[in-house]
């Protein structure tokens, strides 16, 4: 069965850069793509003017924009792929969580910026919105000014935690890195309590601290363990272990060993250093250079995660 894939579009440049990486990640005979343009009539029902207020005929506005869609749906058709164009209207983020609900799409595809002025797409908007809401991965490009990005899917890091939430994105890692012939970079951060943050303020009491040594060799320990995993399914896989604010140690790492793509969990390790949209992820986003697959994935309960037991209540990532 295909993989069918929902990609937002609202006519501008910078929602289409999404489809470089599509074309990377999403081959022809094994994907389906839904190209879905919202509208939100209100925003065309009246226009400002100095001192005036004028209603707008919005027929034109939805024909150029069905025009948009079915040339776009037909340059995907020529390129062999199976589209299914979606003309929708409403709120934006709300409607797109809807749409990949009905038409069981199995991942979201979009830009973390799109038009600009009155329906500009930004990130803090239309793609949080969707972040915070979708059942399903969303795959996040942030769209270059001065160029079309097309670049093959080489090196895919996957920040670890230590926990079995965070170990849900590797299927979606290994699932690429097949596709692209890529490798997989693991990553362990160790973060110092004074990277806790308010969180852990009027805590009483905190477990013995182990050593900074110490937890770099348990998440070495740790990172080559899972990296064996993939190394028997074929795949080449590298670890890094650094310290520091897990976000900006990812970002980092990303800068430092150019990462075509970050694949990560919105939620890992329950307590001290539990993972949120609004944290980790959310800062990863704005601080990578380059996409941002997240997999959206629901709290376990202490017992059910696996950290190695002289990490246990230590924040690392």
């Amino acid at each position: 069965m295909k993989r069918k894939i929902l990609i937002p579009l609202d006519g501008s440049p910078f929602a289409e850069r999404v489809l470089a990486f599509v074309r990377e990640v999403a081959k022809p005979q094994t994907s389906e793509l839904l190209l879905v343009h919202v509208t939100q009539p209100s925003q065309y029902y009246t226009v400002l003017v100095p001192d005036a207020m004028h209603t707008v005929d919005i027929t034109h506005w939805q024909q150029q924009a069905e025009n948009y869609l079915k040339r776009m749906t037909a340059e995907l058709q020529a390129e062999g792929y199976d589209v299914t164009p979606v003309m929708s209207e409403g709120d934006v983020a709300s409607t797109i969580c809807n749409v990949a609900d009905a038409q069981d799409a199995d991942l979201i595809a979009m830009t973390t910026h799109g038009r600009s002025g009155i329906e500009k797409w930004v990130l803090g908007s239309v793609a949080d919105r969707v972040i915070r809401s979708a059942h399903q991965p969303v795959f996040l490009v942030r769209p270059q000014e001065d160029q079309m990005p097309s670049v093959p899917i080489r090196r895919i890091l996957v920040p670890l935690d230590g926990s079995r939430l965070a170990e849900k994105a590797l299927p979606e890692a290994i699932t690429l890195a097949k596709v692209n012939g890529s490798e997989i970079w693991l990553l362990q951060s160790v973060e110092f309590p004074e990277y806790w943050g308010e969180e852990y303020a009027g805590m009483h009491a905190l477990p013995s601290l182990i050593s900074t040594e110490e937890q770099e060799a348990a998440a070495r320990e740790y990172l080559l363990h899972m990296a064996e995993g993939l190394t028997a399914e074929g795949i080449p896989a590298q670890i890094v272990v650094t310290t520091g604010h897990a976000a900006s140690a990812i970002s980092d790492v990303v800068a430092d060993n150019d990462m075509d793509l970050i694949v990560m969990c919105t939620h890992g390790r329950s307590g001290l250093s539990r993972w949120v949209f609004g944290s980790v992820a959310e800062k990863v986003v704005r601080l990578a250079q380059c996409p941002v697959l997240l997999i959206r994935t629901q709290e376990a309960n202490e017992e059910n995660l696996s950290v190695p037991p002289n990490q246990a209540m230590i924040p690392t990532l």
